[in-house]
């Protein structure tokens, strides 16, 4: 049976990425990507397990905010973006500022069949999320704002 608790803790603990369970069975980790020129970015993915999410059963869930919707933004590029994902994908999703203000936010996020998923296949769909969301953060939104 897959133990989301003891598979991010383990990931986090092999990347010593820092990780917080932020509320019962919701994770936040701070994923370090590795820039070409050998600095190093953090990302931010929440993850948990949605029940019942695909056809009746249970899924891991993660999301990683890019920044916040404006109808300026140039909605080609950014859908093109989405292709880049192996398991991520872009979307809007309505979320809330800082103040508590409503608005929309892209986010990155995947949706992983709790059956079909263990520790490897966890890690690899986390760095996706992370790495793709961070792209679009920087391209887009101008940086390190998430």
């Amino acid at each position: 049976m897959f133990d989301l608790k003891t598979a991010i803790t383990n990931i986090a603990n092999k990347w010593k990425y820092k990780l917080d369970e932020i509320s019962p069975g919701v994770f936040r980790m701070d994923v370090a990507i590795k820039m070409k020129d050998g600095s190093w970015r953090y990302q931010m993915v929440y993850a948990w397990i949605i029940a019942g999410r695909h056809f009746g059963k249970d899924v891991v869930y993660m999301n990683s905010r890019c920044g916040e919707y404006n109808p300026n933004l140039n909605h080609y590029k950014l859908l093109k973006e989405g292709g880049y994902g192996t398991y991520a994908q872009v979307t809007v999703t309505t979320d809330k500022r800082a103040n508590g203000e409503p608005c929309e936010t892209i986010i990155v996020q995947a949706v992983q069949p709790v059956e079909l998923t263990n520790e490897t296949i966890l890690n690899e769909v986390i760095y996706d999320v992370a790495y793709n969301a961070d792209i679009i953060e920087e391209t887009y939104f101008g940086g390190d704002n998430n």
